[in-house]
């Protein structure tokens, strides 16, 4: 989420839990309030509905204060930390690595890639997902992809891959039907 949402949202918040706040105010006794709020307060329905949606609205709004405060952004880059500085690395540079390192497997087929960053513990986790045609023993195949990718990025990234998650999908179980 980039920082124009995040800002949006604890916005909306705000003024979400100050409205929820103020609706909940016309239950009670307030001075200046117009005759006719004073009329409805009469009433023996009033003060439960207006309970029930301030309690709505404040839970409604509270979630987004929550969202727009602690949710990360998905990070497009690797930073490494050294003594010299910073070490920037794209998240496309990790993918096309991994995608590098697959690609002597024969048989496979529209491969994806995708590279999930944790820059705060500086780890990567990968996942693929591809089809395999003509290809017998998925799991050792997909075994072997494993160690591959592991090995070509942490080579790139000297630092440790914490997982590699595979989706195989072998072309010949599926069924096409053909049109004649």
């Amino acid at each position: 989420m980039n920082s124009f949402n995040r800002l949006l949202l604890v916005l909306i918040g705000v003024v979400g839990l100050i409205s929820a706040g103020l609706l909940a105010l016309t239950v009670y006794d307030v001075p200046n309030l117009s005759n006719w709020l004073q009329t409805w307060q009469q009433q023996e329905w009033f003060y439960y509905t207006v309970l029930a949606i301030s309690a709505f609205l404040a839970v409604v709004f509270l979630i987004l204060l929550c969202t727009g405060l602690f949710t990360n952004s998905p990070d497009r880059e690797l930073i490494i930390v050294t003594s010299e500085g910073k070490i920037t690395i794209s998240k496309a540079t990790i993918e096309s690595t991994a995608l590098k390192a697959i690609q002597s497997v024969q048989g496979i087929r529209s491969p994806k890639v995708e590279a999930l960053i944790n820059p705060r513990k500086e780890y990567v986790s990968v996942l693929v997902s591809c089809s395999l045609f003509g290809r017998e023993g998925l799991p050792s195949i997909g075994k072997d992809m494993q160690a591959e990718i592991k090995r070509a990025v942490e080579s790139l990234l000297e630092l440790p891959v914490h997982s590699v998650r595979i989706h195989l999908t072998d072309t010949k179980t599926q069924t096409k039907e053909r049109v004649v």
